[in-house]
């Protein structure tokens, strides 16, 4: 009988522990749900200008774009000194992005054959295809498809 007693007392023990540690869970839970949106909105408003006055501090302009890294080619935050990945500090003829985006010296991947044309889509939604004979009747200036260009 006295064993029973002292397992049923460490079995209420184990019992309020559990306890304990559902009810932490729940209120971490709950403020999660409540504090969530008021994080939201103060990091919403918070950021831009933490991103502003980061840049300013490093003497960049404020619309600053990322750069690229020369060594490993990874992207950078603007106002990072070393590349994140290899660390190699950041060249002063680094490429912006918005630069790299125009500049045809870096490569931008072709688009593939089957890429979409939307001048051939004859599915839901496209316009009814021309009437029978109206390529003829063109002015002979533009290509009747895209094999006559």
């Amino acid at each position: 009988m006295g064993d029973a007693a002292g397992l049923v007392g460490d079995l209420v023990g184990v019992l309020w522990i559990a306890l304990t540690g559902a009810i932490a869970v729940f209120l971490a839970a709950g403020a999660s749900v409540v504090l969530g949106p008021l994080g939201r909105r103060v990091e919403a408003r918070l950021l831009p200008w933490l991103t502003r006055r980061m840049r300013a501090r490093r003497g960049l302009p404020a619309d600053a774009p990322p750069w690229a890294c020369g060594g490993c080619e990874s992207v950078n935050v603007p106002a990072a000194d070393h590349c994140y990945r290899c660390g190699v500090p950041r060249a002063r003829d680094a490429p912006e992005l918005r630069e790299a985006a125009a500049n045809p010296a870096i490569y931008h991947p072709p688009s593939h054959a089957g890429a979409f044309d939307a001048s051939r889509y004859r599915g839901p939604g496209a316009p009814p295809p021309p009437p029978p004979g109206a390529a003829e009747r063109g002015s002979g200036d533009e290509p009747v498809s895209r094999l006559d260009a």
